[in-house]
């Protein structure tokens, strides 16, 4: 049982990295939005790109769709 709980909070503090990591991602954007009024297109989709791959990995478990379809 101890083990189990471990891994819970093992899960839990990689899920609160990630919601920093998040959190942080989006300050960036929202800083290079105001601060860049025009042309701010490509730093944006920059910034977007290792957000959606943290949603996409940690929160939507798109590995685990992957390993279903290999095995």
């Amino acid at each position: 049982m101890r083990e189990g709980g471990s891994d819970l909070s093992r899960e839990l503090r990689l899920g609160l990295w990630v919601f920093v990591g998040l959190f942080v991602i989006d300050l960036l954007e929202a800083a290079v939005g105001i601060g860049l009024r025009r042309g701010a297109l490509v730093p944006l989709i920059a910034l977007m790109l290792p957000a959606a791959w943290l949603i996409l990995r940690y929160f939507m478990h798109i590995d685990q769709l992957r390993a279903r379809e290999e095995g």
